[in-house]
């Protein structure tokens, strides 16, 4: 089962924002980072039909008609509908999807997806009255429902405390044995050790892709650490490398940096970190 893209473009007048995007995308977990406004949603968007791109080729998996789902999404910024109950809106969107499923297997599978994401005790409150934790829930169960062969995910963490975030996390490890998971983000620990593979997106296009060890090997030797005892000393002495985190510690500052060679003796080189990848490829 494959998800592949050729040459996809798209532009808004002249603003480009995707230029000639090419992936091929089995079964697992794929990673699209990126600063905001690069194009991860317009990806998502051009994928679910929701915009035409100008140019490209999208091949999507079989599936059959009304019987299963090809593609569920969950956007940036879901509302479901307001009146409906958690229940009533999941029948709704089962239905949608895939009319001609059985009414037992449909109930079965909102029953399992609303357990999963502790939504079952709930089900029949109103959707405007949950939290936006409840309201993120919802919309990462919707997203799974059916079980379908693609699923968008775009910011799917937002809202959701840290124990909800490893709770997602869990399930998203185990969905991507049979399902193809797109899942756009710019918060990196989101991908870290469940990613079959990450593409990094700026100006238009992947600048990388790779195996999350692939990305890591990228940064061996480029990951720094020193105690500083002021702003200007860290100022002087780091000048255009990249600060990728800063912490005081026993009156000293510790800064974790970028750069290409040592640039002081008192820096020691430390084991890359995903995040330190993605910083690497925005330095400017």
């Amino acid at each position: 089962m494959q998800l592949v893209l050729k040459n996809i473009r798209k532009s808004y007048g002249s603003h480009q924002v995707l230029n000639g995007l090419n992936c091929v995308l089995e079964s697992g977990i794929h990673g699209f980072l990126g600063a905001n406004g690069v194009g991860k949603s317009t990806l998502f968007n051009i994928l679910t039909g929701y915009i035409t791109k100008d140019q490209g080729d999208i091949e999507y998996p079989a599936f059959k008609r009304d019987e299963e789902v090809l593609l569920s999404t969950l956007p940036q910024r879901f509302q479901g509908y307001p009146d409906m109950s958690i229940q009533e809106f999941m029948e709704y969107l089962g239905r949608l999807k895939a009319k001609n499923v059985p009414g037992r297997l449909l109930q079965e599978d909102i029953k399992e997806k609303l357990g999963v994401f502790g939504l079952d005790s709930i089900r029949d409150k109103k959707i405007k009255k949950l939290s936006g934790g409840q309201l993120r829930r919802l919309g990462i169960a919707q997203a799974f429902q059916l079980n379908p062969k693609i699923v968008l995910l775009d910011e799917p963490t937002t809202g959701l405390d840290p124990a909800e975030r490893v709770r997602f996390k869990n399930y998203l490890a185990e969905a991507g044995k049979n399902e193809i998971i797109l899942l756009s983000t710019h918060i990196v620990s989101d991908l870290e050790r469940i990613s079959k593979d990450i593409y990094i997106l700026k100006d238009c296009n992947f600048i990388t892709s790779g195996s999350e060890e692939e990305l890591l090997e990228q940064c061996q030797g480029k990951v720094w650490e020193m105690n500083f005892t002021t702003e200007e000393d860290i100022e002087r002495v780091l000048c255009q490398n990249q600060i990728a985190m800063s912490y005081e510690r026993g009156g000293q500052i510790r800064v974790r940096f970028i750069a290409d060679q040592q640039v002081d003796k008192r820096a020691m080189p430390v084991k890359p970190e995903l995040n330190d990848v993605y910083i690497s490829y925005f330095r400017d």
